[in-house]
C-alpha cells in the first residue's frame, strides 16, 4: 500500500513538546520523513500520511515507548486542529458530534472512511485510513486511538464504557493500553480502528454543546485542495535529500524505503522522478558526491566514515564512486585541498 494522502502537519502540533519531554531533537526525526525543520509541525503545511507515519515509528524508536502514539493523544487539543476537532465536541449529541467531524476531516487529512454501524444495543465507530498500512501506521493509530477516546467520553460522560480495536499486532503488554485508555483493548490484522460502546450513548445530551460548527469556506475544497502541495517537484527532491541524509547514517538508504516514506511505490517514484529527467539512483548520486567533497574537504572524517555516512556497505564501494566523480581518490581529493588552502 502507497498512501499518497495528504495531511496537515497541524495533525501534529504536540510533538515538539512531547519530543522535548522525551530528550528529543525534533529535527532529525523530521528529516528522516522527509519533512524540511523549516516545515515543522507548527507550519500549515502538507504532507503525506506516509510520511506522518514514518515519522511517528521514528519518535517509538527513538523514545523506546512502543506505546508514544497514546502520550501524543493525550497532549492533543482539538483546538489546534481547525474544525476537524472543534466539530468533534460541537454536536448536540455524541451521534451529531461524530457525523460532524466526519463531515469536516477533508480540512485535515483525505483519504479517511468513516462508518456507523449499530446491532442491537451495540454502537460501532470504524475509522479507516484508505491505502494505509496498518504496521506502518500503527503509532498514528495508537493516537487516533486515544484522542477518540477522550472525546467521546467528553461528550457522552466519563463512565462510558468502551471497547478498542486497534488494526495492528500488540507492540506492547495489552494491559498498558487498557490502563492507558481506560477501555477494553484488543488487537488484529484489519484494516481499521473500531471503537465501541453502548448504542443509547448516541443519543445522549452533549454537556459541551455550544452550538453546531459551520463550514470553513477556505477549506470548502476539502483534501482535493490540499493535493498541489504535495506535487511540487522541487518539493519532492528536498524531500528526497532529506531522507538520504538520514536514511544514509541509519544504513537505510534504498529506493524501496524512500519510496515508503513518501507513500509512493518504488516504481511510480521512479517515474515521476524521470519526468523530471533523473532517476533515483543519478539523484543519489549527485547527492553522495556533493555530500562527500564537503566531508573530505570540510572535516576530518576518515575514508571509512565519509563510506558510512554516505550509505555504503564498504569503503571501496565509495572510492570507487569517488573516483568515477573526480578521478582521483578520496584522499588524494583531501591533500590537493589542504595544499590549496594552506
Amino acid at each position: 500500500m502507497w498512501d499518497r494522502n495528504p495531511v496537515r502537519l497541524s495533525l501534529l502540533h504536540m510533538l515538539p513538546a512531547v519530543a522535548g519531554d522525551h530528550g528529543l531533537t525534533l529535527d532529525p526525526l523530521l528529516a528522516r520523513a522527509g519533512i524540511a525543520a523549516h516545515e515543522g509541525p507548527a507550519a500549515p503545511t502538507v504532507v503525506t500520511r506516509a510520511q506522518i507515519c514514518t515519522l511517528l515509528q521514528a519518535v517509538a524508536r527513538q523514545t523506546g515507548d512502543p506505546t508514544i502514539g497514546l502520550t501524543l493523544a493525550a497532549a492533543a487539543s482539538p483546538q489546534r486542529l481547525g474544525l476537524t476537532g472543534q466539530s468533534l465536541l460541537s454536536g448536540r449529541t455524541l451521534r451529531e458530534c461524530l457525523f460532524s467531524h466526519a463531515r469536516h476531516m477533508p480540512g485535515l487529512q483525505g483519504g479517511v472512511q468513516f462508518r456507523l454501524q449499530v446491532e442491537g444495543k451495540v454502537a460501532t465507530w470504524h475509522h479507516h485510513m484508505l491505502d494505509s498500512d496498518p504496521a506502518h501506521a500503527n503509532v498514528l493509530n495508537d493516537g487516533v486511538a486515544g484522542f477518540m477516546t477522550r472525546a467521546l467520553r467528553a461528550v457522552a460522560g466519563a463512565d462510558a464504557a468502551l471497547h478498542v480495536a486497534l488494526p495492528h499486532r500488540a507492540p506492547a503488554a495489552q494491559h498498558l493500553y487498557e490502563d492507558t485508555l481506560q477501555s477494553a483493548v484488543s488487537f488484529s490484522g484489519g484494516d481499521e480502528l473500531a471503537l465501541s460502546f453502548d448504542a443509547d450513548l448516541l443519543d445522549r445530551p452533549n454537556a459541551l454543546w455550544s452550538g453546531v460548527v459551520e463550514p470553513d469556506p477556505a477549506q470548502a475544497g476539502g483534501w482535493q485542495a490540499l493535493l498541489p502541495q504535495t506535487e511540487d517537484d522541487d518539493h519532492l527532491v528536498a524531500s528526497l535529500h532529506l531522507i538520504f541524509q538520514s536514511a544514509a547514517m541509519s544504513g537505510l538508504l534504498s529506493l524501496a524505503d524512500s519510496a515508503r516514506t513518501l507513500g509512493y511505490a518504488p516504481r511510480s517514484l521512479q517515474r515521476r522522478l524521470m519526468r523530471l529527467g533523473m532517476t533515483f539512483e543519478s539523484l543519489l548520486d549527485s547527492w553522495r558526491q556533493a555530500q562527500a567533497l564537503q566531508y573530505l574537504a570540510h572535516t576530518h572524517c576518515s575514508v571509512g566514515k565519509v563510506a558510512l555516512a554516505l550509505g555504503y556497505s564498504h569503503p571501496a564501494h565509495f572510492v570507487r564512486a569517488f573516483r568515477r566523480w573526480q578521478a582521483m581518490t578520496p584522499l588524494a581529493f583531501r591533500r590537493s585541498v589542504r595544499m590549496r588552502m594552506s
